[in-house]
């Protein structure tokens, strides 16, 4: 009687020597290195950083140990936390912001060759200006407020957001797409089926890189003129030379950036449920 193989099982070529085949690796030993070797890495920078800043004498107002910053980090966890929040408020609200918009001017300039061509290249321009320049003005237009702060978020994070669905709407197989118009395909259908589905990959790339800019956007409009915010936080620590209050506030503010960079990787092996995992985890393989 002929085997039947299941069709989740991997075939080998035939004719592959067993010894030169890649040994099986769970899921649970690729997660453990993917934390693992992250981890252990920067287990010895830190190891490092305090052994060479006490060893060498260094004083705190200049470079104060990990030891340090865990100390002020934990006693003013309420001031880190009052500052921390209003900036990731902004953050997540411009992330959004930046999304949306992204993938809309994408959808219009993957089907509107007028505004590929008319706003495209206006859109690529505008990111040269280097957004430092433009906070002041913002200040000016808007205010200290709240308001500035989400338009340069949005303003920076919106670019690569653009960029990265547009190319994903764009790169279809023509002959995918000659098939769905075979099948009587409208053009909604072929969007929902065929290009966003082929986007997805890009999209959660370009959400990537949007939540980290959408985060450097906010910090510059409150270093420039605010009240409030990690940025504010840090600026006011540096007039007071206050060093160990600066690198606590710098730690909880990357804390939060690889939280919600760590919410969107959740979400895109999620949703991406066809890709590999050596695609979608940094580390495994």
């Amino acid at each position: 009687m002929a085997s039947t193989a299941s069709p989740h099982e991997t075939r080998e070529p035939a004719g592959t020597p067993t010894a030169l085949r890649p040994p099986a690796v769970s899921p649970l030993i690729q997660r453990a290195n993917a934390i693992g070797w992250p981890g252990l890495a920067g287990s010895s920078v830190l190891v490092a950083w305090e052994l060479l800043v006490r060893g060498f004498g260094v004083k705190e107002i200049l470079l104060p140990p990990p030891s340090v910053i865990l100390r002020t980090m934990v006693e003013r966890y309420d001031l880190l936390l009052q500052h921390l929040w209003p900036s990731l408020y902004l953050t997540i609200l411009g992330f959004v912001l930046s999304v949306a918009g992204g993938v809309l001017f994408a959808v219009l300039i993957t089907y509107s060759a007028v505004a590929r061509r008319g706003f495209y290249p206006i859109i690529v321009v505008s990111q040269v200006v280097p957004k430092i320049s433009i906070a002041p003005l913002f200040i000016v237009w808007f205010g200290t407020g709240a308001v500035s702060s989400l338009l340069l978020a949005f303003l920076i994070a919106f670019f690569p957001m653009t960029i990265n669905a547009a190319v994903g709407l764009q790169t279809i197989d023509e002959d995918v797409l000659k098939m769905a118009r075979a099948f009587m395909g409208s053009r909604w259908q072929i969007f929902l089926k065929v290009r966003l589905p082929n986007a997805m990959p890009y999209l959660f790339g370009g959400m990537k890189i949007s939540i980290t800019l959408a985060i450097i956007g906010v910090v510059v409009s409150e270093f420039v003129a605010s009240q409030e915010g990690i940025g504010y936080l840090i600026k006011l620590a540096g007039g007071l030379l206050d060093t160990p209050l600066m690198m606590a506030a710098i730690t909880a503010l990357s804390l939060a950036g690889l939280l919600l960079y760590g919410i969107i990787a959740w979400a895109e092996r999620r949703v991406i449920y066809w890709q590999s995992p050596n695609y979608l985890d940094i580390g495994t393989g």
